[in-house]
Formats: structure tokens, C-alpha cells, sequence
């Protein structure tokens, strides 16, 4: 029994001995288990962040490649929004001429302010007769009239007086010529003396006399003989009313000028050149000069130049005979002469073809595209100081050999402003 015992107290020591082994052991692999779990974590952590960072980079790094292309595509807009295409047909429609930028001379001209007047050798003043008054106005400022036709009647007191004088000088003469008549018949026949013939021949003679003189008065008047007082004004040469002073109701004076006939188809140009320039003129010489209204040159010729310059100015007046004809030279128009002073040589384009877009000087550039021409507006520096009526000299901007708009350059400018616009908008 006693040996039970000992063997009862050493089992239990044993168990006691296992259970703290295994305490011990399950207490390490608990810590081993832990610490791994916190290692695995700390990786899987640091995993995470990286593959954050690498999303956020791929995803700027397509924002930026977005941008770009959108960049890309404006930029791409911008350039067509510059350029007009349009096809041959269309180039033919709107006008649009091309030309070629070529080598050059480039004129330069003197300008001098002049202005067209009325050829006074071919006009013709109009005024009455008498004093008057106006009963009828047939014609109007401005309105053609051919010689002969009547501009106005008047009601004239004088010429009721003169034509009453002439109706009795006739009754005279038909009396005077019965007196003689018979006295003739009667000297004939031997009844009556020589003498009373003779004196009846001579009254009748006297009495056509004052028939004539007053005959003569109304014809230098103008006047015909059954018009009551009426006296007509009539156009003495063909030509247009410029001037008219009279209305319906007025009285008129003798000697007024109611009426002034210009012929405009021949007009006069008178200007004013510097003492020093005189010597480029001189009579029966040609010149130029242009109207500031179309920019249509025209030819005249020099006529006079006056042989003193002006006391306070120094400059002389030229007076020339217009040798074109056109509906647009009038009396008073102001003009242009041109006188040529010399030329360079260089690159020119036609002067039709330069605009104006934002402040600066542009040319339309046309290149070939495909079927189509497509413009583009290409900056230019000109030389401002030769002023060729047609060319215009490029210092720089384009280069001879290119194709440019000569004419129609106004609508490009227009469709060009157009689609900016429009691309803003």
C-alpha cells in the first residue's frame, strides 16, 4: 500500500510536468502565430499602398494623355477654322481670281487734290427780256433740255404795250395802203394831180416802216405777236439745267439770270502744283487723274498754266480739258491727278488682294487640296510709301511662286471672320 502511494504521488507529479510543458509550448506557437499575423499584415499594408499609388499614377498619367488629345483636337479646329476650302466651282461663283506672286516693278506717283468745273466756253446764261411776272416753270434742277425748248413763261406788262403798238401800226399801213390804192387809180385815170399820188405812195411807204420797226422790236424780245403779254424763256443751247432761280408767282427783273445751261460733256480740271513741280507740265501735254469715289482713272489735257504763282502760297494753277467721257464726272467732283516719279523693283502682288484682319495686313495663300483650294491668311509687311494704283510691294510674308485671291480677297475675309465667330460662339 505504501508503494501505491508513491507510485499515486509520482503520477501526479508527471501530469503536473505535462501540463506545463504543454502550457508552455501552446504559449510559444500562440506567439510564433501572432507575430506572423502581424508581419503578414504589415506586407499586405504595404501591398495595398503601393497599388494605390500605382492606380493613381495610371489614372493621371490618362488624364494627361486625355488633355492632350483634347488639346490636340482644339488646336486641330483652330487650324481649320483658319483655312477656307472651296472647290473650282465655287472659286468661279464668289469671283475668287487666283494669281501668282511675282518679281516686280512697283510705281511711284505723285498725288496732287484736284477738282472738275464747268467748261465756261460751253455754257449759256438765261434771263428775261423785261421786268415780268412768272407764270408757268417748265423744267427742273438738273433736267436735260434741248435747244430751242421752252423753260418758263412770264407775264409781261412792257410787251402787252409793244404788241398793241404793233397792231396799230398794221391798221395804219392797211389804211395808208387803201389811200394810196385809190389815189394811184385816180392819177391814173386823170382826175387827180400827181402830187396827191406821190403823197399817198409816201404815207404808205412810212406806215410799213413802223410795221417793220415794231415787227423788229417784238422779234428782238423774243416775243411773237398774238401772244397776249406772254413772253417764254427757251433754251438758247442742249445741255443740263444747273442753275434755276424762279417759282411759280414772282416777279423778275430785267437782266435777272434765271437760268443757267451747262454742257457737261466737256469739263475742265483745275489743280495746284508747287512752284518746284511746275516744270513737269506743260501745255498739250496729257495727264492722268482719278476719282476718289471708284478709284477710275481718266485722261485730261493741259490747256493753261498760269504764268504768276500765288503771292502767299507760291504754287500755281493748272487748268486741263477732260478727254474721257463717263456718267460719274460731274461738275465739283474732287479727283486726283497722277504724275509718275519713278519705280522699284521687287516682290508685288496685285493691291486688290491685301486686307485687313485683326489690324494687321493679310494675303489669302491658296494651296491645292485634292479638287479643292483651300486659303489661308498669311501676314504680310508692305512698303507703305510707293502707292502703284495696282501693284503693291511685299518686303516680307511671301515668296514669288505662290498662289494667292488677286480678286475676291473681301470674301474670304468675310467667311474667315465668319467662322471665328462662329468657333468662339
Amino acid at each position: 500500500m505504501h508503494n501505491q502511494k508513491n507510485l499515486n504521488k509520482q503520477a501526479g507529479k508527471i501530469s503536473q510536468a505535462v501540463l506545463i510543458v504543454i502550457a508552455i509550448v501552446t504559449t510559444v506557437v500562440l506567439a510564433a502565430v501572432i507575430l506572423w499575423l502581424n508581419k503578414f499584415a504589415a506586407k499586405t499594408e504595404e501591398h495595398g499602398h503601393a497599388e494605390g499609388h500605382s492606380e493613381q499614377e495610371a489614372h493621371a498619367h490618362v488624364e494627361g494623355e486625355e488633355e492632350h488629345a483634347h488639346a490636340e483636337d482644339e488646336h486641330a479646329k483652330d487650324e481649320h477654322a483658319e483655312a477656307i476650302t472651296l472647290t473650282a466651282q465655287q472659286l468661279v461663283e464668289q469671283g475668287v481670281k487666283l494669281a501668282t506672286v511675282e518679281h516686280g516693278a512697283v510705281r511711284q506717283q505723285a498725288k496732287y487734290p484736284a477738282k472738275l468745273t464747268v467748261n465756261t466756253d460751253q455754257q449759256a446764261h438765261v434771263s428775261p427780256s423785261f421786268n415780268g411776272h412768272v407764270e408757268a416753270v417748265y423744267v427742273q434742277l438738273g433736267q436735260s433740255v434741248k435747244k430751242g425748248q421752252v423753260l418758263a413763261t412770264l407775264l409781261v406788262p412792257d410787251l402787252v404795250d409793244q404788241q398793241a403798238n404793233l397792231k396799230l401800226e398794221q391798221s395804219n399801213l392797211a389804211l395808208a395802203k387803201q389811200d394810196y390804192e385809190r389815189e394811184r387809180q385816180l392819177w391814173q385815170q386823170g382826175i387827180s394831180a400827181k402830187q396827191d399820188y406821190q403823197r399817198a405812195y409816201n404815207a404808205y411807204q412810212q406806215a410799213q416802216i413802223q410795221v417793220q420797226a415794231a415787227q423788229s422790236r417784238l422779234n428782238a424780245y423774243g416775243a411773237a405777236s398774238s401772244s397776249r403779254g406772254q413772253f417764254q424763256l427757251k433754251a438758247p443751247i442742249s445741255g443740263v439745267i444747273s442753275k434755276k432761280d424762279l417759282v411759280v408767282g414772282e416777279n423778275v427783273q430785267l437782266a435777272d439770270q434765271l437760268f443757267v445751261i451747262d454742257q457737261l460733256n466737256q469739263l475742265w480740271l483745275e489743280f495746284i502744283v508747287p512752284h518746284a513741280d511746275i516744270q513737269r507740265f506743260s501745255p498739250n501735254s496729257q495727264i492722268e487723274f482719278e476719282s476718289l469715289q471708284s478709284g477710275t482713272r481718266f485722261k485730261a489735257e493741259i490747256q493753261s498754266l498760269n504764268t504768276e504763282a500765288d503771292a502767299q502760297t507760291g504754287r500755281l494753277q493748272v487748268r486741263a480739258k477732260v478727254l474721257s467721257q463717263a456718267a460719274e464726272l460731274k461738275p465739283n467732283l474732287m479727283v486726283n491727278v497722277l504724275l509718275q516719279q519713278g519705280s522699284a523693283q521687287g516682290i508685288r502682288i496685285q493691291k486688290s488682294a491685301v486686307q485687313q484682319v485683326e489690324g494687321q495686313n493679310v494675303v489669302f495663300v491658296a494651296a491645292t487640296q485634292g479638287k479643292n483650294i483651300e486659303f489661308s491668311a498669311q501676314p504680310v509687311q508692305l512698303n507703305t510709301e510707293m502707292n502703284d494704283p495696282e501693284w503693291v510691294n511685299v518686303l516680307s510674308g511671301l515668296k514669288v511662286g505662290q498662289k494667292y485671291a488677286a480678286q475676291g480677297s473681301f470674301l474670304l475675309k468675310s467667311e474667315l471672320e465668319k467662322g471665328e465667330a462662329t468657333h468662339e460662339h
